[in-house]
């Protein structure tokens, strides 16, 4: 709402980006890709909740990158939609929300599966109820942001998560 404010009281072109389970390189300590590659890779068993009967719509960090520095050359304007159903622009100010991610949930299970791929070992699995406050299930609509730019993430998660194990064992020498 202050954004939105800010935009219509000073014309000031302001897009927010809603980001959907971001991974990769440099990552946050406390996501569940990072978690599970430190304890599989320590032989240490990882929680895995709702038995696993969870999808996320991960993206790749470069992805994001890319879709952020091409959003950056189509500000928003005011009054200006384009014809995707899920346009967010603001009629009375140059403001939108984007959606950037996959566009494709992968199960708990199936993500896990590609970090001991890339890790070259299985994990020890603690199976685990629900947390209360998650989401069975997230996926990105990117239809507003292919009719901006053109552009969704398209990293495919076996390569993504290769590339941030790689990343993992070099910078933690293990």
């Amino acid at each position: 709402a202050i954004a939105h404010s800010y935009a219509h009281l000073w014309d000031i072109p302001t897009t927010l980006f809603r980001f959907f389970t971001v991974y990769g390189p440099w990552g946050r300590p406390d996501m569940a890709y990072f978690k599970f590659a430190e304890r599989i890779l320590a032989g240490r068993p990882i929680d895995i909740y709702n038995h696993g009967q969870m999808e996320r719509d991960f993206t790749y960090v470069d992805d994001l990158v890319e879709a952020i520095v091409r959003l950056c050359n189509v500000p928003p304007v005011r009054g200006h939609a384009t014809s995707a159903t899920t346009d967010s622009s603001s009629p009375s100010a140059p403001y939108r929300i984007v959606n950037i991610g996959g566009c494709r949930p992968v199960t708990l299970l199936d993500f896990i599966d590609e970090i001991e791929r890339a890790v070259g070992r299985k994990a020890i699995r603690n199976y685990m109820d629900m947390q209360p406050g998650d989401v069975q299930r997230t996926e990105a609509s990117t239809d507003f942001i292919e009719a901006l730019i053109g552009y969704r993430p398209t990293t495919p998660l076996s390569v993504g998560i290769a590339e941030f194990v790689r990343w993992y064992r070099d910078y933690y020498r293990v």
